[in-house]
């Protein structure tokens, strides 16, 4: 083979790459006019504008369609609040919050929303990302850094993160006891109990639920003979909350008072009603037991120091608020069921209500509040219209030889179930237990009574009554319910109506007794008085067909036909009951049966 001379070689190489000259010779130029527009000397604008107007301008228009879209999903956040879907209102006010970490009201409803959904992680990130000068203008982010921080053990951060402008008397009682409770995690009890005290801001009644608190604090401290002086203040005032009663209790019986630990458990069950924790306690000491005086550590304490005002919020309101506050006193204590049984009645009023089944369905059966959550579980479903499930569960739980308490609720639900008889059933056993034990609850013979009474048993009922007023003779509800089925007889009229008086006086604002008042009146031919508590009846409970219909009922009788017809027209569109329906609408013509006594 013959070598090509270096310079053919070298020619060629030449030739080749003639293409690739040509290339990049249009690339030089395309690159010179890039250059130029770059430069402003050439504008393919048709308004004529420069480069760097037109840049301007699509920021311009950037920041334009980012506030579009941030409204966009503050609308779509607040849409869902208003529909109460806190999930979805948290994961929108999430989304603008991030882009406007400036925002005080913003940062206040993200985080209020993220609680509200029971995702603390996601309110702690709202508040983590939101600036540090709205930081300090800001409650609940406040409150959920403050959490966080003791959750994780970082006591010394928490004065510093609860120090800020002012947050009005509950959010700052809540910020004052995470202080307080950081503080005591530092060995500083002295200056926890004040600050404790404090956070009360000289509210009367919020310095009865810090003193509940302050007892707590000193038993955790052990200072017992002092948390002794506290607890007995709260019981003669009858403040105590179940914890301190409790925790009371505890203290009393180590003493060897086991007489005295038991009247504060029995007063505390008496007044207010059922609660697994005392009903357990009490149980244990009448045993012979001698129960551990229980010492609150301070994630613990802090974790009460939420729940407890929340809970007081949650007793004198019907909204949903007291659900933000369960949320962060459980991620201080997990397991803080009490927290989660009330959180899913919050949840099941609010109409949340496969987030309450969910949340009852998470209590363990090994706390002292399962049994109170099978209770609420059987009733959210009934309430879900899932009656079949309600049903089921209330037999499962019978045949499982529940202990008392479980028993009352699965005979509360049957009855709701309109399973009478299985109600009654149930009642009278837990009556015979009572008694062959020397026990006797009021409020069990009143719910037998109002069974015996919708089965026809009425000489039955009729002596369930006057038991349960013997037992309590101030009960408002017995009273009222005595007196009226006296009068709607035609039976004992005077009597009747003198017990539904005194029931009033003890309970004014109560559309129900105004109206059995109104009625009482109205049976014994005082058509004017009867009007004149009636109207007052249906004012305080204008939902009430009953009411409305004796209404009308009084004003047919004083002459007052066409008011007495437009008060059952009322009355019909509150009813469902084609047989309720058909009473009313038959008194159209006719008027009502005018007022003579009924047979017994």
């Amino acid at each position: 083979m013959t070598r090509q001379p270096a310079s053919s070689a070298a020619r060629t190489g030449r030739q080749e790459s003639a293409p690739n000259a040509m290339r990049s010779l249009r690339q030089v130029s395309t690159l010179a006019m890039a250059a130029s527009l770059l430069a402003g000397c050439v504008s393919l604008d048709p308004n004529g504008r420069s480069f760097e107007q037109r840049v301007e301008a699509a920021r311009q228009e950037a920041r334009i369609n980012a506030a579009a879209e941030d409204y966009s999903q503050f609308l779509i956040a607040r849409y869902a609040s208003l529909i109460n879907d806190p999930d979805e209102a948290a994961r929108k006010y999430a989304l603008v919050a991030r882009s406007r970490p400036e925002d005080q009201s913003l940062a206040e409803r993200a985080v209020f929303s993220a609680l509200l959904a029971n995702d603390f992680p996601l309110a702690l990130t709202i508040s983590s990302r939101t600036s540090a000068a709205i930081i300090d203008e800001t409650s609940l982010p406040r409150v959920s850094l403050a959490a966080d921080a003791m959750a994780r053990g970082n006591f010394g951060d928490v004065p510093e993160i609860v120090d800020g402008a002012d947050s009005g008397l509950f959010n700052g009682l809540i910020l004052s006891s995470l202080k307080a409770w950081s503080l005591f995690a530092e060995g500083d009890h002295e200056t926890a109990e004040i600050t404790l005290m404090e956070g009360a801001g000289g509210d009367a009644y919020l310095n009865e639920i810090v003193l509940n608190l302050l007892g707590l604090m000193e038993v955790a401290g052990k200072a017992d003979e002092a948390a002794l002086e506290t607890y007995a203040r709260l019981d003669a005032n009858g403040t105590l909350i179940a914890t301190a009663a409790d925790s009371y209790a505890r203290l009393l019986a180590q003493q060897g008072e086991t007489g005295k630990a038991l009247d504060v458990l029995d007063t505390y069950l008496t007044d207010t009603g059922h609660n697994p924790l005392i009903r357990t306690l009490a149980e244990e000491i009448r045993a012979g037991e001698t129960p551990e005086i229980i010492r609150l550590n301070a994630r613990q304490g802090a974790a009460l120091s939420v729940y407890v005002p929340a809970a007081a919020l949650a007793a004198k309101s019907n909204s949903d608020l007291p659900g933000v506050y369960y949320s962060i006193a459980l991620r201080l204590d997990p397991d803080l069921q009490a927290a989660r049984a009330l959180w899913a009645d919050s949840l099941d009023a609010s109409g949340r209500t496969d987030a309450a089944i969910a949340m009852l369905q998470s209590i363990p059966d090994t706390s002292p509040f399962y049994t109170t959550a099978t209770g609420q579980l059987a009733w959210a479903f009934h309430r879900a219209g899932r009656d079949q499930d309600a049903l089921d569960l209330a037999h499962r739980t019978l045949a499982g030889n529940p202990d008392r308490d479980l028993k009352i609720q699965m005979a509360d639900l049957l009855r709701s179930l309109d399973k009478n008889d299985e109600a009654l059933s149930v009642f009278s056993e837990v009556i015979a237990e009572d008694e062959a034990s020397n026990e006797h609850d009021w409020r069990l013979y009143f719910a037998r009574a109002t069974l015996q009474e919708r089965l026809g048993r009425w000489p039955q009922a009729e002596q369930d009554l006057l038991r349960a007023r013997e037992l309590n003779p101030a009960s408002p509800d017995v009273l009222n319910y005595l007196g009226y089925s006296w009068v709607d007889r035609g039976v004992e009229l005077e009597q009747g109506l003198d017990l539904i008086r005194k029931a009033l006086t003890l309970r004014p604002e109560s559309g129900a007794i105004t109206d059995s008042l109104g009625w009482a009146h109205y049976k014994l031919g005082n058509y004017d008085k009867a009007i004149v508590y009636l109207e007052r009846a249906a004012e305080l409970e204008p939902g009430l067909a009953e009411v409305i219909d004796h209404l009308g009922d009084a004003y047919w009788m004083v002459g007052r036909r066409t008011e007495a017809r437009f008060q059952w027209e009322r009355a019909i569109t509150l009813l469902d009951d084609d047989r309720d329906i058909a009473d009313i609408q038959s008194k159209f013509l006719t008027g009502p049966t005018a007022a003579t006594p009924k047979a017994p």
